[in-house]
């Protein structure tokens, strides 16, 4: 079975707390880089959900990502939580974000993917905003509402929206029989075994099909600064042996952009 690889590229600061005015090394074109050279190594495509930031820094980027046959989205314009903007920032920032990655690459956006998954199922108005910018799809809501992963809010599989729009959620892999987590993730690659994501996949397939896997690729730089707290060491675990993992992982498992395995999103 093939499933769906995407990518949220953002740099590394975009997901932790600094302060203004510090001076920021961007370390996004070496870690996508990396990471595009991996999966051609496995001859892997992916949807690569691009910050608006980065494509407006770096337009060469987004069109080195697209002439490798993935597909482009986009992650925002701002790494910001979409539940802390108002329906007016919220159109902005997309509508920015789409017209910096179109420039890059000369061609339509069709999929969305919020900054820290934060548009939740029962809330309406950013999908009304993002059909109403001409996306065909969202991959932005986890089945899981909250922890601990007891209760699922949403199909596990793609589904449309009252307007039309398609929802395509993350694998959300079921543990003990009754425990969900997004575990097909950048952190539950660093962090679990492989056996184990392995039999998360195989349940998933049976009872669900094909899922979305998501990472990012500053996840591949043992280097870059991080947060400091438990979320230092979460965001960090694993990163040193994780091209290597990563690279097993993408032998062993089919992958494709999200429109390939979904074909009913083109419609």
């Amino acid at each position: 079975m093939v499933h769906a690889l995407s990518i949220d590229v953002e740099d590394w600061y975009h997901d932790v707390a600094v302060r203004a005015g510090e001076p920021l090394e961007s370390r996004v074109e070496r870690n996508t880089l990396r990471l595009l050279d991996i999966m051609d190594a496995h001859n892997v495509k992916g949807t690569f959900f691009f910050l608006g930031e980065v494509a407006e820094r770096f337009p060469w980027l987004v069109r080195r990502v697209a002439e490798a046959g993935n597909e482009i989205g986009s992650h925002g314009y701002r790494h910001c939580h979409v539940m802390q903007m108002t329906r007016r920032e919220f159109r902005a920032d997309v509508s920015r974000s789409l017209r910096a990655i179109e420039d890059a690459t000369g061609g339509p956006v069709r999929g969305y993917r919020a900054p820290y998954f934060s548009i939740k199922a029962n809330v309406h108005w950013p999908i009304e905003i993002l059909a109403d910018l001409g996306v065909r799809y969202d991959a932005s809501i986890l089945a899981i509402d909250r922890p601990p992963g007891l209760e699922l809010v949403c199909p596990r599989k793609p589904f449309r929206h009252a307007n039309g729009l398609w929802e395509v959620p993350v694998a959300v892999l079921q543990v003990l029989y009754f425990w969900h987590l997004p575990l097909a993730s950048g952190t539950g690659l660093r962090l679990l075994p492989r056996w184990l994501i392995y039999r998360g996949v195989r349940h998933f397939e049976r009872d669900v099909g094909p899922g979305v896997f998501y990472l990012h690729p500053w996840e591949l730089d043992p280097y870059s600064p991080a947060a400091a707290g438990l979320g230092r060491w979460l965001i960090r675990a694993g990163r040193g042996h994780f091209a290597e993992k990563l690279a097993a992982v993408l032998r062993d498992v089919a992958f494709a952009p999200i429109t390939e395995v979904f074909a009913e999103l083109k419609n």
